[in-house]
């Protein structure tokens, strides 16, 4: 009778599952926690990077515009703007140097400013020449080393009377003659040593704003000193500090970007990322911090935000990133524990596969011989005696077992010796041949070919390339137990499998046993 080997399949396939989800399930949890706990780790990482960065820029803007500041309030206080006059070498005094009066300097200026500009003024004024050779060289080296785009000086009456680059715009700019009248008309006490209008766009991508400073001399305005800027200067070197991909904003409080819009690393960057309005409003009103895309389903980018007061004036540092170049580290992250996740589940599979196979099996088939040996079989085989383990013991045991069955059961059925007669001791020769020979196999391990090679005394046949032995199975069962039986061959057999035995070994005592009782047969007989 065979094993359902469906119903061994189902629970072999009910272990596999069950070890699978017992192991699994601390695995997944383990490994949830483990990325969460470094993804918010990589997320606060990945924000202090990006403050770090717009710290970096805030810095570099304060530098920049305390520099220029300097330079302005340098150049007012400095003999340069005190002592010269004339157009080459210095402002001040230029008006008592063109004219008698405003209108007569004006016209003079505007004559001066048409002409070439290595053209010098003629004059045979030997402090004129004096004074060009002390300081036009110093003049033409502050231009340089702070590259204003213009230089302009107002008399007390607000008009102007020197201008390095004059132009219509010079003249029609609002926001530069109200700087002068602030200045003009702020009491001694009050007056400020500089002030700066307001940023406006100039051309397409430049924004410009004027620097003025009142030049003094013995405590009184003797003109106002005024400097254009421009914010080319430091969006390129904000661009010498950008990261690839971001985008950088310096937004006034009418949310125009002082940087001309986004500050490219390259003329062939693209536009990726844009700034939020909830950034420049906090930003604006004072707070510093950093957006993440989680804040704003719709934004795209990690955004930090700070607000820059230079003097009066607040701007909003804006710098953004886009969330794929931000959280990379995050996604490999995320990446890794997927991957390591699905490599788990197939070694867990693959281990509870080998296990349903190494334990579960081997239990079933155990389970089902012990069934079999209650059900009255007891020449069903019982195997996996060779291993070490538990299993092992175990299908020692049952082995072991079903021999004392077997010797129970036909010690039990055979009648005494007084009560034989012809016929049945005939039968009890067969029986003892037949239980002593399926001992002898038993205690060689099961293997009859191996028993009937090694101890020559059975043959051992070649039938379609497998061996056979058939004179030995007859010996077997007690229905093919020859007649005239070769007892003398399951004596020899019992011999050498006693040789072969330990005489600890379970086995030993029933084969002793069995070969007396033949023995004591032929004895009889005789």
């Amino acid at each position: 009778m065979q094993m359902d080997m469906g119903y061994s399949t189902r629970l072999q396939r009910r272990f596999m599952w069950w070890f699978f989800s017992l192991s699994i399930i601390p695995v997944v949890i383990l490994t949830g926690y483990f990325t969460w706990s470094q993804s918010q780790l990589l997320i606060t990482q990945a924000h202090q990077q990006l403050e770090n960065e717009r710290d970096r820029y805030y810095f570099t803007i304060k530098e920049y515009f305390h520099d220029q500041v300097r330079a302005v309030v340098n150049l007012a206080d400095s003999d340069l703007a005190i002592s010269s006059g004339g157009r080459f070498y210095g402002f001040p005094n230029a008006f008592a140097q063109l004219g008698e009066d405003t209108s007569q300097a004006h016209r003079q200026l505007m004559q001066i400013l048409q002409q070439n500009a290595g053209t010098h003024l003629k004059t045979n004024n030997q402090n004129y020449h004096r004074l060009y050779r002390q300081f036009n060289r110093q003049y033409q080296s502050w231009m340089a080393r702070y590259e204003f785009n213009n230089v302009a000086m107002f008399d007390r009456s607000q008009h102007l009377v020197f201008a390095v680059k004059a132009t219509p715009q010079l003249l029609a700019d609002t926001r530069l003659h109200q700087a002068v009248t602030q200045l003009l008309d702020a009491p001694p006490e009050q007056r400020p040593k500089w002030v700066r209008t307001h940023f406006a766009p100039q051309g397409s991508r430049t924004m410009q704003a004027w620097y003025l400073a009142p030049i003094l001399k013995s405590g009184q305005i003797q003109s106002i000193l005024a400097v254009s800027t421009t914010t080319d200067n430091l969006s390129a070197m904000l661009r010498q500090l950008q990261r690839p991909h971001s985008g950088l904003w310096l937004i006034d409080q009418s949310h125009q970007s002082l940087l001309s819009g986004w500050v490219p690393r390259s003329s062939h960057a693209k536009l990726a990322v844009s700034p939020p309005q909830a950034a420049i409003i906090k930003s604006l009103e004072g707070q510093q911090g950093v957006l993440s895309p989680s804040d704003y389903a719709l934004m795209p980018q990690l955004t930090a935000y700070r607000p820059v007061s230079i003097g009066n004036t607040s701007w909003a540092l804006i710098t953004c990133t886009p969330k794929q170049s931000a959280y990379q580290p995050l996604y490999r992250l995320y990446s890794i524990s997927v991957t390591l996740v699905i490599a788990l589940i197939v070694l867990l599979l693959f281990i509870g596969h080998w296990l349903s196979h190494r334990l579960a099996l081997p239990m079933l088939q155990l389970t089902w011989c012990a069934e079999q040996f209650a059900a009255g079989e007891l020449d069903y085989p019982v195997t996996h005696r060779q291993r070490q383990d538990e299993i092992g013991r175990l299908a020692t045991a049952l082995s072991h077992l079903q021999h004392r069955l077997k010797t129970t059961c036909f010690s039990t059925s055979f009648p005494s010796t007084s009560e034989y007669t012809p016929a049945m001791q005939s039968d009890s020769l067969h029986h003892s041949l037949v239980i002593a020979m399926n001992l002898a196999l038993e205690a060689w391990g099961g293997d009859k070919v191996g028993l009937a090679e090694q101890s020559g005394l059975w043959r051992v046949y070649s039938d379609k390339g497998s061996l056979q032995t058939r004179t030995l199975d007859k010996y077997l069962h007690l229905e093919t137990v020859p007649k005239t039986p070769r007892w003398r061959n399951v004596v020899r057999s019992l011999d050498f499998v006693l040789q072969h035995t330990d005489r600890q070994s379970p086995y030993y005592q029933p084969l002793k046993q069995a070969q007396q009782e033949i023995q004591h047969w032929i004895t009889d007989r005789r």
